[in-house]
């Protein structure tokens, strides 16, 4: 089995067809994340697969509905404060994360693509002030086509409402809404376990203990660097073992997504 970052991307089209795609108006999805560590059972890119599955998900459901929409090739060069102490995850300093992904944005704009969803799988706040600062900024300079896909988590901790044009709120299955479990936990491990099965080390899984995080401790881990470190010594937190239905989170975020980006643009 293989895993390629660029499997059902615009990078697999030729320029005429991107083109072509971008006269009709379809949308991009944006997938966001970085690389870091998840523990000594997960990958360094579980943010990217999650983020990319759940833009390859939601585009499968516009398709369903009767639309098109494209997938952009990750945006995986974030910023990894509270991890960063951990070997595999990569310190981008956050003016350089702000430009790239400015750059991928008027990239996009100057292939014709108005509408530009992004979809983010990385909790760290200071990687998703970013995000926000940088679509605002697209927004201040009338590229108010660009928004963020979020089912309301992210929103609250930035202290926005949802109501502000940047954002796009969707609305999952209500017993699917809060079950994305901790840093390394069982969700990011049915993610990986089910759509890239050959990237998990199982031996190591099943030695791993529950290893849950008291409010206080979760604020000190929040710190960052070697505070988090301290609290998560092993990189997680959480029960890494997955229940037999956990990976279906992705697939009811990714349908609600869907339906978003159908509402807002006809797809």
């Amino acid at each position: 089995m293989t895993y390629s970052i660029f499997q059902d991307t615009l990078a697999e089209l030729t320029y005429p067809q991107l083109e072509a795609a971008a006269r009709r108006g379809v949308p991009v999805l944006l997938p966001t994340g970085v690389v870091e560590e998840h523990g000594p059972h997960l990958p360094l890119s579980t943010d990217v697969i999650g983020s990319q599955l759940l833009c390859r998900l939601a585009r499968a459901r516009v398709i369903e509905r009767g639309g098109e929409a494209l997938v952009a090739p990750p945006f995986y060069w974030g910023i990894n404060h509270v991890t960063g102490a951990f070997p595999g995850s990569f310190r981008t300093r956050p003016e350089i994360a702000a430009a790239l992904l400015e750059d991928i944005f008027s990239s996009l704009a100057s292939f014709g693509f108005d509408d530009v969803f992004v979809v983010n799988h990385h909790g760290d706040r200071a990687h998703n002030q970013m995000i926000a600062d940088v679509i605002g900024a697209q927004h201040a300079a009338g590229r108010t086509g660009i928004r963020w896909l979020d089912h309301g988590g992210t929103v609250r901790r930035l202290g926005f409402s949802g109501e502000e044009p940047q954002w796009v709120v969707y609305d999952p299955p209500e017993e699917w809404r809060g079950r994305l479990s901790a840093h390394g936990g069982r969700t990011e491990t049915a993610l990986v376990a089910r759509y890239a099965p050959q990237l998990v080390d199982w031996d190591v899984i099943e030695q791993l203990p529950e290893h849950q995080l008291t409010p206080e401790q979760l604020a000190e881990w929040r710190r960052g660097d070697e505070h988090a470190k301290q609290i998560t010594p092993h990189g997680y937190f959480g029960r890494p073992r997955t229940e037999f239905d956990d990976w279906r989170f992705y697939e009811h975020h990714g349908r609600a997504m869907g339906d978003a980006v159908v509402a807002l643009t006809g797809a």
